[in-house]
């Protein structure tokens, strides 16, 4: 049996269309709050936005795209967490400018000492096959090729066989996160030096 080559790079902005969807079905709950809506779908065209500009945190300068055989396989958005804050600033600002009078804040979601894995989705398609780890493993090879020493992440609480994913990838609950109103767990891999 054959299996196509799997290819991992960095998003480029003609990613959007195919990448947005998946991410915003991922980020969930914090994506529906952060556009205002109450399905994922309609969320799209404002993540969209934010994928194809840079300096953000929803920025395709912070995807990484895994493709099987030419076909989207899974994405994985992740950044420095350090960097969080100051990434968060021009989704903020564009929530004020499209809603003034409502109040936006950003919810800190990383610790500053870690590389901060926002959001993990993998294709409908291409679900089951390992690929999710395949590409936390990628992101924390690159993490460590950074200098950083641990990578971070949250998982809901309603989702225990992601927890259970994540805890078989040598990752640990070291607190809990309160993110748009809803509750998650904070989950550390240290990385070898």
């Amino acid at each position: 049996m054959s299996h196509a080559p799997i290819h991992l790079r960095r998003a480029v902005r003609a990613d959007a269309e195919r990448v947005v969807p998946l991410l915003v079905e991922a980020i969930d709950h914090i994506a529906l709050q952060l556009a205002g809506v109450d399905h994922w779908m309609a969320a799209v065209p404002l993540f969209r936005h934010w994928f194809e500009a840079v300096g953000n945190r929803y920025s395709h300068d912070y995807v990484l795209v895994m493709e099987i055989g030419g076909e989207l396989a899974g994405a994985l958005l992740a950044y420095p967490g350090r960097d969080e804050a100051l990434l968060a600033k021009p989704v903020l600002a564009l929530l004020r400018e499209r809603e003034p009078s409502a109040e936006h804040r950003h919810d800190i979601e990383s610790a500053p000492d870690e590389f901060y894995l926002d959001a993990l989705t993998i294709a409908p398609a291409h679900r089951g096959g390992g690929h999710a780890a395949r590409l936390i493993d990628a992101a924390c090879a690159y993490a460590l090729e950074q200098g950083h020493q641990r990578v971070g992440l949250l998982v809901d609480l309603d989702k225990p066989r992601v927890k259970q994913l994540y805890q078989r990838l040598g990752f640990t609950v070291d607190g809990e996160r309160t993110v748009a109103g809803h509750r998650y767990e904070h989950m550390i891999r240290h990385l070898p030096a």
